[in-house]
């Protein structure tokens, strides 16, 4: 009974800083971002690795300086941002970028892209291609509606109320900028990440305090249905 007690007293300790790490981890996410364990993480691998660093990032940091707008064609003008069609991957690459690289040659083979083997002549078979699955990384409830246009909207007009400036970017004393400069408020300098991945918890405390701080609606039905 002697040596039973302590055990007892080992086992209910145990026990409570499971749920103390638990309640912790709940807490946690319920707030910001779930804890990267268990598969949480705030990113995944592709099934094509787009890096943004090489198409978004401007020209002096080894990019190309594509305006985000190129690809996100619907993010000034909807409710959505758009994930482009491999077509328009395709309507670069099908030239532009080694025949080797495992990505491109995935990206090909996908839009119905292929190089002979025998004259390296390129073929294009549209029977062929078939959509990509890409992993979504930010992600919302489905009972909230988040409009992107109202909001590139409000931010390319009021410049003071973007967040997550990247260092590269003076917005000082500035009345309006373009659609692409205020994607960071909520996704980040998505330019200078390999793998893009969730920076902003994106839950309604911080959407009800934006809202207050810019003179946005805050009642019920203007975010959920």
């Amino acid at each position: 009974m002697k040596v039973l007690i302590p055990l007892v007293g080992l086992g209910g300790l145990t026990t409570l800083a499971i749920i103390s790490i638990l309640l912790a981890g709940l807490f946690n996410a319920w707030l910001g971002q779930p804890l990267p364990v268990l598969g949480f993480e705030q990113t995944f691998d592709q099934p094509i690795n787009f890096p943004h660093t090489k198409h978004a990032a401007p020209v002096s940091e080894g990019g190309l300086g594509m305006d985000c707008t190129y690809c996100h064609r619907t993010v000034a003008k909807a409710s959505s941002a758009h994930v482009p069609a491999v077509e328009l991957c395709a309507s670069c690459h099908r030239a532009v970028g080694s025949y080797e690289s495992e990505d491109l040659i995935k990206l090909r083979e996908a839009s119905g892209i292929f190089e002979n083997a025998e004259d390296k002549q390129v073929i294009v078979d549209s029977e062929m291609a078939s959509p990509i699955n890409w992993r979504r990384v930010h992600r919302l409830p489905d009972h909230v509606r988040f409009v992107h246009s109202a909001h590139i909207d409000y931010l390319t007009n009021h410049p003071s109320a973007i967040g997550n400036v990247p260092d590269r970017l003076d917005l000082e004393g500035k009345e309006t900028v373009p659609a692409s400069q205020v994607c960071s408020t909520c996704h980040g300098d998505v330019a200078s990440m390999e793998k893009v991945y969730q920076v902003e918890p994106l839950k309604m405390g911080q959407c009800v305090n934006c809202h207050r701080k810019n003179g946005g609606p805050t009642d019920c039905a203007a975010c959920h249905h």
